[in-house]
């Protein structure tokens, strides 16, 4: 019972997230450009509705930092119950990764930016530094992915 009921629920989380994605897509790409009086910049595409795919982007992301820390927090402690040892091995991962995001956060370059039309508050040496450093950390969780996924089915081999 408790198995179709997690089932359905994710399933129709699926369903509306899908849903909704579509609809903002659809909204960004058949939505028009931005009148000409509005735009940053006058000679480059500009759609109307750019503002809810980013929002739509974030929120996305939001509720899945939320999720995964969560699900984190709850398996570390179900985990230090039934195995310190155990828990706390998973404990250095997570300092390992904050050791690549300070590692790739010294990598970043602070140069501010040309952008045409563009005069906020973003293109300064800590954001730029900060993107960077999401940009490496990506890369980096690419390549170890791969890695892993080419290399795992030869070191573990049943027995």
């Amino acid at each position: 019972m408790a198995v179709t009921k997690i089932h359905r629920t994710s399933k129709t989380t699926l369903l509306i997230g899908v849903v909704v994605s579509i609809l903002v897509m659809a909204l960004f790409y058949l939505g028009g450009q931005t009148p000409a009086q509005d735009k940053i910049v006058a000679d480059l595409s500009q759609p109307k509705y750019t503002d809810i795919v980013l929002y739509w982007s974030y929120i996305l992301l939001a509720i899945t930092v939320v999720v995964l820390i969560g699900f984190a927090i709850s398996a570390f402690l179900k985990q230090l119950k039934e195995s310190p040892k155990k828990a706390l091995s998973g404990f250095l991962v997570l300092i390992g990764l904050a050791a690549m995001l300070f590692i790739t956060f010294a990598m970043g370059n602070g140069t501010p930016l040309n952008i045409p039309g563009y005069s906020g508050p973003d293109n300064v040496a800590g954001v730029l530094k900060m993107t960077d450093m999401w940009l490496f950390s990506c890369y980096i969780m690419l390549t170890l992915t791969v890695l892993a996924i080419l290399v795992m089915p030869f070191v573990t081999r049943k027995k």
